[in-house]
């Protein structure tokens, strides 16, 4: 399952374009990188999405609470046109005002000109919030 070092580098660059449409506050941008199918979750309760108008309504939320984004440990998988990215995500929890950690992992599709968002899911590990 391990991708060839050109997919690997193609689904990091993906990665890094995303958390930096993510911190630049560019909803517009990010939904342009995502499936019209794309789901996910995050640490808050029912804080969920099945769609790309849902994906929208789940970034105005969450834009809030998570600023600097960024990936600590990732590692990518690839199995054909799927990818997928876990690692640490580290950020500043704009409600609370203090720095927290979590788990993430973010699947990707690739279209054949782009890798796009499938799936994402941020979860805090036991203890860790």
């Amino acid at each position: 399952m391990n991708p060839s070092q050109q997919t690997r580098l193609q689904v990091l660059d993906t990665l890094d374009m995303m958390v930096r449409l993510w911190n630049d506050g560019d909803i517009p941008g990010l939904l342009s990188h995502a499936d019209e199918e794309c789901s996910g979750f995050s640490f808050w309760p029912l804080d969920q999405f099945s769609d790309i108008g849902e994906f929208r309504e789940f970034l105005e939320r969450s834009m809030g609470h998570v600023k600097d984004l960024s990936f600590l440990d990732t590692r990518v998988e690839a199995i054909g046109t799927i990818s997928w990215i876990k690692g640490t995500c580290v950020f500043f929890d704009g409600v609370r005002r203090t720095r927290s950690e979590g788990r993430c992992t973010v699947v990707l599709k690739g279209t054949g000109h782009a890798w796009v968002l499938v799936h994402l899911h941020f979860s805090f590990p036991s203890g860790k919030e």
